[in-house]
């Protein structure tokens, strides 16, 4: 059944997604809701917020010379509840709306970002079957929320001026990578451009929050840097492009550095909250880290239809399109014995990189362990 009165959020114009009189009372309410939605998701807040480093460079550069593993005994931990360990906060100018961009890891990162937040974020919403059927979804709604289908193109285009005036009074929180990233090989996934135009268009700040997920204590630890102006970078366009392109790669090198902070802070806490794994120890150590990941979405976010390519979209580049092109070209040749003996073309190496291809395209994995699952139900005829 679909969620009644908000089920067609995505469909409204910049005028009537949201009510000035709701900006104003959910930023004049944060603080009751953050407390009510901290009781209703069982969050248990450790502050233990870093205020001695006035910029990230000098932060992580002490990170990089404390990096011993914290036991978990040095936390207040409390059985049953979603502990939330706050590493790093800055003071943040009362009155100034800021863009969050926060990593997206796990089922629960939404919910754990909004709790730790000092100030009312609407939240970023780019998935219509969340709007749609999951209750939550009432509770992301009384926070504030901007949604849209990320494969509707109109909707994209409409989703910059709806933050835009969202910006005017009120903070949002984004999470660029697009979905939850659930590639062992990349710390964060590569960002979409959206955070970077949006300040570029509006002049605000953006805030890099970073979260890790211990599964299976559930505790979360969020670090949140110091806030970024994208002047700071002093990054050069390139006058040598023609202005589109130029434009394009100013922006995209805007996000690359983005992109670096997160990863920046990602890394250090895995040290120190996390153990070493040894791949020797391991058979497949990437397919298992994968599977474990792909049985806990479907354990909490109930998935039962094919809806992974919108859900689990990633941004790619040309390069990256490319890259998969070749090699699914050239993995599909068949040569006969005599062309293989005369010219000594091998596909093998090209076949195996198809194969690794294939096993980090989330939506494939995905649609792959649905089947597995509805094939292993009763009274489900297998074709």
């Amino acid at each position: 059944m679909k969620n009644l009165l908000i089920s067609n959020l995505n469909e409204k114009d910049v005028d009537h997604f949201t009510s000035d009189i709701g900006l104003m009372l959910r930023k004049k309410f944060d603080g009751p809701f953050k407390k009510a939605c901290n009781i209703f998701t069982g969050a248990n807040i450790i502050d233990i917020r870093n205020r001695d480093f006035y910029n990230d460079d000098d932060y992580f550069a002490f990170l990089a010379e404390h990096s011993e593993r914290i036991p978990l005994s040095e936390y207040p931990l409390i059985d049953g509840k979603n502990n939330i360990v706050i590493e790093r906060y800055p003071e943040l100018d009362k009155d100034e709306p800021y863009i969050f961009v926060c990593n997206h890891t796990c089922p629960e990162d939404i919910e754990t970002i909004l709790n730790v937040i000092d100030r009312n974020a609407y939240l970023v919403l780019g998935s219509i079957e969340t709007l749609q059927y999951n209750p939550e979804a009432y509770l992301s709604w009384l926070n504030g929320m901007v949604c849209f289908d990320i494969m509707d193109q109109q909707q994209r285009s409409d989703l910059i001026p709806k933050m835009e005036r969202i910006l005017k009074t009120n903070s949002i929180l984004i999470f660029p990578e697009g979905s939850h990233n659930y590639d062992p090989n990349k710390i964060v996934n590569k960002l979409f451009d959206g955070p970077v135009n949006l300040s570029l268009e509006t002049g605000r700040k953006i805030v890099v929050c970073t979260l890790i997920k211990d599964q299976e204590n559930n505790v979360s630890y969020v670090d949140v840097g110091h806030p970024i102006d994208l002047e700071d970078f002093h990054v050069e366009r390139d006058y040598g492009l023609d202005e589109h392109e130029r434009e394009k790669k100013y922006v995209q090198t805007l996000t690359s550095f983005i992109r670096d902070k997160m990863v920046s802070a990602v890394y250090p806490m895995m040290e120190r909250h996390f153990d070493q794994i040894k791949r020797s120890e391991h058979d497949d150590l990437e397919e298992e880290l994968r599977q474990e990941q792909v049985r806990d979405s479907f354990e909490k976010m109930k998935w039962n239809k094919d809806i992974f390519d919108a859900e689990f979209l990633t941004k790619k580049t040309r390069e990256d399109l490319e890259y998969e092109e070749v090699v699914t070209t050239i993995s599909n040749l068949r040569f006969n014995d005599d062309v293989l003996r005369n010219t000594l073309l091998d596909t093998r190496q090209s076949v195996i990189l198809k194969r690794d291809l294939d096993r980090k395209n989330i939506p494939l994995v995905m649609r792959t362990h649905l089947e597995e699952i509805q094939c292993e139900k009763p009274n489900v005829k297998k074709r």
